[in-house]
């Protein structure tokens, strides 16, 4: 896949293990600010890795993505799901757990998801499930929202 440069360089430094790949990683998300088109936002969930050694630097990208428009963050998301759960499955949920915290993006994203093909739902329901058994007290019922919405 042809990734688009500045999610390239993001990608390319998503372990973030050294000062420099940290340096790299800053100014190509600073590059990307304001670019909010499709192929951005498609192509930058494919930046999360559980492996990343400054989990703080990687809560920048997160904010990135959650500055987007929101119907194309939560669309983005939900599509990039079944891709995450090797490689970035922590910070998956770390995005739904954000989202699940929020009563406008909780509805909006189970009206997407209610959309979405079978595979997508199938990794939703993965997370969320997982989800719902470590965290019970404080997401069992929107969890459970959520599910009912999809299946």
């Amino acid at each position: 896949m042809n990734m688009y440069p500045g999610i390239a360089q993001l990608y390319n430094n998503r372990l973030l293990r050294t000062e420099l790949e940290c340096e790299l990683f800053e100014q190509a998300l600073e590059g990307l600010a304001g670019d909010t088109e499709d192929a951005v936002i498609q192509q930058i969930f494919k930046v999360f890795d559980d492996e990343t050694e400054h989990e703080e630097m990687m809560f920048s990208l997160v904010h990135f993505v959650e500055s987007c428009h929101m119907e194309m963050y939560l669309t983005q998301l939900l599509e990039s799901l079944p891709e995450m759960l090797e490689p970035a499955r922590g910070w998956a949920i770390v995005l739904n757990e954000r989202i699940l915290s929020d009563d406008i993006f909780l509805k909006e994203y189970a009206a997407i998801a209610k959309g979405m093909p079978p595979r997508v739902k199938r990794a939703l329901a993965f997370l969320l499930e997982e989800i719902r058994e470590n965290k019970p007290r404080g997401y069992e019922r929107k969890v459970n929202y959520m599910l009912g919405k999809i299946k």
